[in-house]
């Protein structure tokens, strides 16, 4: 017979299936995520097989927690488990009902694998279950194709020389550390408990030793790391094997992920050190907090956007890593992701993209996505420049730039479009922000070394926009054609027409190698459309799932994380889903000291076992919704530590719009949406009736000139602008976008150059 496994992922329907017991919700998610929906129990039926682990189709390292669900007719003794016709019956073992075996099945082969079970010495023998499995190297390349070169920095991550030749593997090892009751961290030798062991008190009351053992290695050619409080005297060892040891009462039964910030080029593992899975730590965020709480913390340095910008890299590596995490230790109940800036935007497109990883979000100073922010960051450097070589540059002191940018001022007299600077160059420059430790001889120059590594954006994304073949490079989505600069500032009588009119015929745009033009930058509408279709930018979809928001306020220290963004995104999902009741957004000064960090950890935990008690039969987006704990509202502190409402409304007269006040950024301000979400406009022609000022005739046929083709219609959706085209996408070769429960050879027609 045929297998009863699906391998679709959680969509906000399946959420139903959760249950109250603690091992039901963790197998209901798994099972949703991973292997199927889950479903109540019928034991006249046959074999069911599903996937703990990992979905079937993308299982790595050569083994998969397996379950198998008996039916009425076969005892324990009966059932025969067969993988590729091996006999691996014994690496299964029953719950207390003896209806259902679970286990963690070894031996793999790469690529295709057949699992079987079926009960022996029965009249029902001919009725039997069957499952295909995918096995990937544990090296990865599951979604798509690493960038080469790929500098492999084990040594320095602790973990020995890289190999010689090939990808990015090196030996497991484990480590111990402890922290002493005054604070420090340090390395546990031995199995001995030291007399100054510091204690801490998990999120489910249990008090215990604050010794932390770290496993480390690779992973998706990246350095992973997980860390999770435990007993060395009776460690963790093969939780799925029936004489193996679980987790003691250290771990909560709940997984942190952390995601770093940042925006680089990649071409690279990046590094860290065994400590950075407990110590590592931000203004606002840190790993301390989540294992003091008994959370198992699991870290990838693909999972810091500053070391590679490509969230379908850093999806694959959360996937595999926690695949690693669940043969190890054990299906956790759920997984929360954390992190800011960069580490937003990962949690907001992984969720996106390949849902069902994570079960609930805190993007810290987020962003929406990267590839929507870049195109007003780049629309920065233009303007920058175009402020540094006006004819009078004194004309645009930082007060009347600000009008333009739409950011407000610092201390110092500058807008943040400079603090935008470093990234708005290195964006669409193919030669910036690299790492010293990706040879100078393998990167790109336009002379001597056109085939080498590309440090743009859009390069860090070619598997996902495919190449243009009049270049022989990523497809670049940036386009500014039509975009009147200043627009919002010339009607309020900030800038004259004459400035407004100079502005917008020198802004100019970018070549191919980032290098200022005089003509605006027509974006490529391949690779544009497929920012969209393929979930480079982020429209909301499938994010129902628990949101906390929070941030410290820094429009005012030319710091990048303008609160701005935040608005954005929740127009975004205002947009796609009518609501944000899915979200929680907490504002502090600068300064504040609030522990938003643990808040937002109980929280969630609150949030999490809500919707786990909630047995109906509604949709799980509606769970998500109707359970979030009455306790977690929008607020802002003020400097004394008073706690305000926050509507999210920007009119809203109250003190957290008067303390924490929205800005803006050059494409609002030139008309566009708050929601920020559009790459290309549709034009339309100028008419002198759009404005706050009267031309002359003369500014008129001037103004018509420079936008000959039309200004931006913000009224419309952009050019390509449409719907995310599925989940679960991998891209075999550039640009071509495969559903990974369909194979290999489901494609659409648009998908190739």
């Amino acid at each position: 017979m045929a297998a009863r496994v699906s391998v679709a992922m959680l969509d906000d329907d399946q959420g139903v299936l959760m249950k109250t017991a603690p091992a039901a919700i963790a197998l209901a998610l798994a099972a949703a995520a991973f292997g199927g929906p889950a479903q109540a129990r019928d034991d006249s039926r046959d074999f069911e097989i599903r996937t703990l682990s990992s979905r079937p189709n993308t299982v790595s390292g050569g083994d998969v927690v397996v379950e198998v669900r008996l039916p009425r007719y076969a005892r324990r003794g009966d059932v025969l488990v067969r993988l590729n016709g091996r006999d691996v019956s014994a690496q299964l073992g029953a719950d207390s009902s003896g209806r259902t075996l679970t286990g963690l099945v070894t031996g793999l082969q790469l690529g295709k694998n057949r699992l079987t079970v079926s009960a022996r010495h029965h009249h029902h023998n001919q009725h039997y279950e069957s499952l295909e499995i995918v096995n990937y190297p544990i090296h990865g390349e599951i979604f798509a194709p690493h960038q080469r070169p790929w500098v492999c920095e084990s040594a320095a991550s602790g973990l020995g020389a890289p190999p010689a030749s090939g990808p990015c593997v090196v030996a497991t090892r484990y480590e111990w550390f402890y922290r002493n009751t005054s604070g420090a961290l340090l390395p546990l030798s031995g199995t001995a408990i030291p007399a100054d062991v510091a204690q801490t008190t998990t999120i489910d009351g249990r008090t215990v030793n604050y010794i932390v053992r770290v496993e480390s290695g690779t992973i998706n050619e990246s350095i992973y790391r997980i860390a999770i409080l435990d007993d060395p005297t009776d460690p963790i060892s093969n939780p799925w094997s029936p004489g193996g040891k679980k987790p003691g009462p250290g771990w909560n039964g709940k997984l942190f992920y952390h995601f770093v910030g940042g925006a680089g080029p990649g071409f690279r593992s990046g590094r860290n050190v065994a400590t950075n899975a407990i110590n590592i730590s931000d203004t606002i965020s840190n790993r301390d907090e989540p294992l003091r709480l008994g959370f198992a913390v699991a870290v990838g340095t693909r999972n810091t956007f500053g070391t590679g910008a490509d969230e379908v890299v850093s999806a694959e590596t959360v996937m595999m890593i926690k695949e690693r995490f669940i043969e190890q230790y054990g299906l956790p109940k759920y997984t929360v992701g954390l992190g800011s800036s960069g580490g937003a935007i990962q949690q907001h497109l992984i969720a996106h993209n390949y849902p069902g990883l994570l079960d609930a979000l805190t993007p810290v100073r987020n962003y929406p996505d990267v590839m929507s922010v870049a195109t007003d960051v780049i629309d920065c450097g233009l303007l920058n420049n175009y402020f540094a070589t006006a004819v009078n540059p004194a004309d645009w002191p930082g007060e009347r730039q600000s009008k333009v940018t739409g950011y407000p001022l610092d201390p110092l007299g500058r807008n943040n479009c400079l603090g935008w600077n470093t990234f708005a160059r290195d964006w669409p420059g193919p030669t910036n922000g690299f790492d010293a430790v990706v040879p100078l001889e393998a990167r790109y120059d336009p002379v001597t070394n056109r085939g080498g590594a590309r440090g743009t954006l859009q390069d860090g994304s070619v598997s996902s926009l495919g190449i243009n073949p009049a270049t022989g490079f990523a497809r670049q989505p940036y386009d500014n054609v039509g975009v009147q600069y200043g627009l919002a500032a010339l009607n309020n009588g900030d800038i004259t027409k004459a400035e407004f009119l100079d502005l917008n015929e020198k802004a100019g745009g970018l070549d191919i190698d980032g290098n200022f033009v005089a003509q605006r930058s027509e974006g490529d509408l391949k690779g544009i459309e497929r920012a969209y279709r393929h979930g480079r930018v982020n429209d909301g979809e499938n994010l129902t799932l628990p949101m906390i928001q929070y941030r410290n306020y820094v429009d005012f220290a030319n710091d990048i994380h303008s609160f701005h963004r935040s608005t954005a995104m929740l127009e975004r999902l205002r947009k796609k889903n009518g609501t944000t009741d899915n979200v929680a957004r907490w504002t502090m000064p600068q300064a504040g000291t609030v522990n938003f960090m643990r808040m937002a950890l109980l929280a969630h935990d609150e949030w999490q076992a809500n919707i786990a008690a909630d047995t109906s039969d509604a949709p799980y987006r509606i769970k998500v919704m109707r359970n979030k704990p009455a306790s977690l509202k929008n607020q802002c502190w003020d400097a004394a530590g008073a706690v305000h409402d926050h509507p999210f409304a920007l009119n809203d007269p109250g003190v957290c719009n008067t303390l924490f006040p929205v800005h803006a950024d050059p494409r609002i301000v030139a008309g566009g949406p708050r929601a920020g979400d559009i790459l290309k406009c549709q034009r339309k022609p100028v008419r002198a009736g759009d404005y706050q000022v009267t031309f002359t005739t003369a500014e008129l046929a001037r103004l018509k000139a420079i936008f000959s083709d039309g200004v931006c219609d913000w009224s419309k959706p952009g050019v390509k602008q449409r719907p995310l085209r599925d989940s679960w996408l991998a891209y075999p070769k550039p640009g071509h976008a495969v559903r990974l429960d369909r194979g290999a050879d489901h494609h659409d027609n648009d998908d190739d150059d």
